[in-house]
């Protein structure tokens, strides 16, 4: 992924990230939760956003735990100079766990098998791993399972080497307000509220207790002493049924330029399979960008852009490459003119939430599906002592 820290005028493609703006979120976060630590997810590369800056910007906000998916994730951060905790949140495999050791890695420990062979590994280096440990109270994903994880993680404790810094669990439908949906929510706080109690019985205290995600923070009681926000910090919200008890900001927008004007006759079919065939003589712009930009496929003759302040609709099939967008007769439209795919253009805007919406999907989607070949260029970056 390419990184530029001054401007966009030499790209035909390119994502803004405003700095400023991710930064307002992440002091409205700290206050809407009452001066919990935050572990900040900044997998999938900060949901899209380029998790280097991203990453940086927030240790500068004073956050010193990261949520990521995979090992290599926190390999990149390590070799960028991230020192920050950085915690796999998905399980690692076997075999990736010397370079989790190496590079000071916390991994998310899902059955004491795992734990023994970390120990080993970790013994064998002269070094302890720190970890944090997933309860599956009713995610139905990963985890320990919760009528078992208090024998399991006594036992994980007595491992040399090993350092449980963190316990979890996730919710996998908080942002719904359906009675059974929440009764199901309140369950898993129950269970997990359980075996912190067995386990601070038993004198095993975890310094860290991290069960509300955006959804989870947003329409329940603060539980646990740290909160694992994402979407949120991007300026976006889960779903339209979480509770918007602070109002964030996107922080980026997805631009691109026309690479060509087009004046094709009637009856003139468009792009491949020739799905769309104009009407009467219609000017078409061609813009770079495609498919293998994140720009997806399924928005052919459906989706829009913002060219000239005004929507303009996406005709034929999304290309890997290119796209095609009609042009309104009263336009004027210039080769290297700018058009907006998400973000705001004059009084109009598309949001992520736009566009996902049309295709059937989340935002999440959208933004993390935004490919590493669109250089992503940072607004409102500070110096080195800002």
């Amino acid at each position: 992924m390419k990184i530029d820290l001054t401007n966009s005028s030499r790209y035909d493609i390119w994502s803004e990230i405003d700095l400023n703006k991710f930064r307002n979120n992440i002091r409205k976060m700290k206050r809407l939760t009452e001066g919990r630590e935050i572990l900040l997810a900044i997998k999938a590369n900060a949901y899209g956003h380029g998790a280097e800056v991203i990453c940086q910007e927030a240790e500068r906000e004073g956050i010193r735990l990261f949520g990521l998916a995979t090992t290599e994730e926190g390999i990149a951060l390590r070799k960028a100079g991230i020192r920050s905790r950085l915690v796999i949140l998905t399980p690692a495999v076997f075999e990736q766990i010397e370079e989790i050791i190496r590079f000071e890695l916390s991994p998310n420990i899902i059955e004491r098998r795992y734990a023994e062979i970390i120990s080993q590994e970790a013994e064998k280096r002269g070094k302890t791993t720190i970890c944090h440990i997933e309860v599956e109270t009713g995610m139905g994903r990963t985890g320990i399972f919760w009528e078992d994880a208090v024998g399991e993680i006594v036992s994980i404790a007595r491992l040399p080497n090993i350092k449980i810094e963190g316990i979890f669990t996730h919710f996998p439908i908080a942002d719904s307000f359906k009675k059974e949906d929440i009764e199901f929510t309140r369950l898993q706080i129950k269970r997990f509220a359980f075996v912190l109690k067995k386990l601070d019985e038993l004198g095993i205290k975890i310094p860290i207790v991290h069960i509300s995600n955006t959804a989870g923070f947003m329409n329940y009681p603060l539980m646990g002493n740290c909160v694992r926000p994402g979407i949120l910090a991007y300026g976006l919200y889960p779903s339209k049924q979480v509770k918007k008890k602070i109002a964030v900001e996107p922080i980026l927008e997805l631009k691109t330029r026309v690479v060509q004007v087009q004046q094709f006759p009637k009856d003139w079919s468009i792009s491949y399979g020739r799905t769309y065939k104009t009407t009467s003589p219609t000017r078409v712009a061609i813009i770079r960008a495609g498919y293998a930009d994140g720009l997806r496929r399924s928005l052919s003759n459906k989706g829009e852009v913002l060219l000239g302040g005004r929507r303009c609709k996406i005709i034929g099939r999304i290309c890997m490459d290119t796209t095609m967008v009609l042009v309104p007769e009263d336009m004027k439209v210039n080769v290297g003119d700018e058009v907006v795919l998400i973000g705001k253009q004059g009084e109009e805007e598309i949001s992520a939430d736009d566009m996902a919406a049309l295709v059937d999907t989340i935002n999440y989607e959208i933004l993390t599906g935004i490919s590493e070949r669109v250089p992503r260029v940072y607004l409102g970056v500070r110096n080195s002592n800002g």
